[in-house]
């Protein structure tokens, strides 16, 4: 009877938590500390979701800025206590919740009309030329060729329409597609935000390969910033981002399909350009070959069919500005504005290249390159921060985090009644833009509300 009694102690002793005080509270362990941590960040996640949905539903961002810019708070202070939680939170399903709240988030500024930006109205407007048949490399949207495409609610918001146009084929091809479709601004940001939502899809996938937990994804998943400028203003950059991922995602393992990938992206947007060196470095031969040929000779078509007195590429390249970092200084150093782009240019290159030489991974070669190339561009828009964004998830930093928080101050301080923000002029009673060394002037910048069918400010970027 005793060695039963003893037995039933045991067994007793057993079932109970070691190191538990009879009649106490048994101790949380890991994954009761990790399901904790992922009931926060869907608490988190639903925070974020419910404040872009008000903040879809605002008339327009513009005209109410200051109630834009608390909503934006609201959103980064969810997005930030997620990032903060990532280390305790350890969810069955993360990716699944990484995907559904960036989903969610995305769809909640579809219907929000853009006012911040007027891009997204000008990819409208080539995909209509293109889809019609004709040139919008030579002929500019003022060109009397084009009078029959014009209408009352579209080309009067196109910007700069003096210019021909300055996007690579493949962007013009992916505006005409959606053109066909539906020639409206919904269906340009569905387009835009479907192709954002594959490449969360791609970094998920990406951290899985890389062994990286999927939950740091949320740095760019649920970053506000890119939030507001790819699903809310319709920036079209993802649709060249999920290729510039895709090949990195595929340097080492498949070559060849990361050279045509880099060339899909660079002929999208010119940005994945900033790859090249680090991937040419650990490609074979047959993949380098591609990657030249193919890049080369559509960056070779594309800058021949861009030629000419209205040419946007060359206005670009040549004279626009806007809420510039290191590049306002180096201006003051060389007084000719060519001199000084060629200059910024020059160390961008250098800078690349040796970041690609000194670090084997491609993939955070290829980071540093797009900081410093949002550092020494002379046209620093908040969107173009999206670009170091996607490349978050290898190791956030807190730093550049923040960076997308006051990047969006670039348009400008609350503004109360009579005051029009415009981004690159800094608010009443001056100072610096979005948190940033810049120089508070644009060449791209103008009052909408001075023009046909303007609403509030409008940046005038055309890219």
């Amino acid at each position: 009877m005793p060695e039963r009694r003893g037995s039933g102690s045991g067994e007793r002793e057993a079932r109970e938590p070691r190191g538990t005080a009879a009649g106490a509270a048994p101790v949380a362990g890991p994954g009761d500390r990790g399901r904790h941590g992922g009931l926060e960040l869907m608490v988190l996640g639903t925070g974020l979701v419910f404040t872009l949905t008000l903040m879809g539903r605002l008339e327009s961002w513009s005209l109410g800025l200051g109630r834009f810019q608390a909503l934006y708070a609201a959103a980064f202070a969810c997005f930030a206590l997620a990032m903060l939680r990532l280390r305790s939170a350890s969810p069955a399903r993360a990716a699944w919740l990484v995907f559904a709240v960036a989903a969610a988030a995305r769809l909640a500024l579809l219907p929000a009309p853009p006012s911040l930006s007027d891009d997204v109205y000008r990819y409208v407007w080539e995909g209509k030329v293109v889809a019609a048949g004709l040139d919008p490399y030579h002929l500019s949207p003022r060109d009397p060729a084009l009078a029959a495409l014009r209408d009352a609610s579209l080309y009067p918001r196109i910007n700069h329409p003096e210019l021909a146009t300055l996007y690579p084929p493949l962007a013009l091809a992916g505006f005409a597609l959606v053109a066909r479709l539906s020639p409206t601004v919904t269906a340009i940001k569905l387009w835009v935000i479907l192709h954002d939502l594959a490449l969360v899809l791609l970094l998920l996938a990406w951290a899985r390969s890389r062994g990286l937990s999927p939950l740091g994804v949320i740095a760019y998943a649920w970053n506000p910033l890119v939030l507001v400028e790819y699903a809310g203003s319709g920036h079209s950059d993802p649709t060249a981002l999920v290729w510039l991922i895709a090949a990195l995602m595929w340097a080492g393992r498949r070559p060849v399909a990361a050279a045509l990938a880099l060339t899909v992206g660079v002929l999208v947007k010119l940005a994945p350009l900033v790859a090249l060196p680090a991937l040419l470095r650990g490609w074979p031969w047959r993949a380098r070959l591609v990657a030249l040929a193919a890049t080369g000779l559509g960056l070779g078509g594309f800058v021949a069919l861009t030629r000419g007195a209205d040419s946007g590429l060359t206005a670009y390249a040549r004279t626009w500005a806007n809420n510039e970092l290191a590049f306002h200084y180096l201006s003051r150093l060389v007084p000719d504005p060519l001199a000084a782009r060629g200059w910024a240019l020059a160390l961008l290159v250098l800078a690349v290249v040796v970041a690609a030489w000194g670090r084997p991974d491609a993939a955070r070669a290829t980071r540093v390159g797009m900081r410093l190339g949002f550092v020494l561009t002379p046209v620093a828009h908040p969107w173009y921060l999206g670009w170091a964004m996607a490349l978050e998830p290898l190791a956030p930093s807190a730093p550049w985090l923040l960076l997308s928080f006051t990047a969006i101050l670039s348009y400008g301080c609350a503004a109360g009644a009579g005051l029009r923000p415009r981004l690159g002029v800094p608010p009443a009673g001056g100072g610096r833009n979005a948190g940033l060394v810049s120089r508070p002037r644009s060449t791209l910048t103008t009052k909408a509300a001075a023009e046909p069918g303007g609403q509030g400010a409008t940046t005038k970027s055309y890219q």
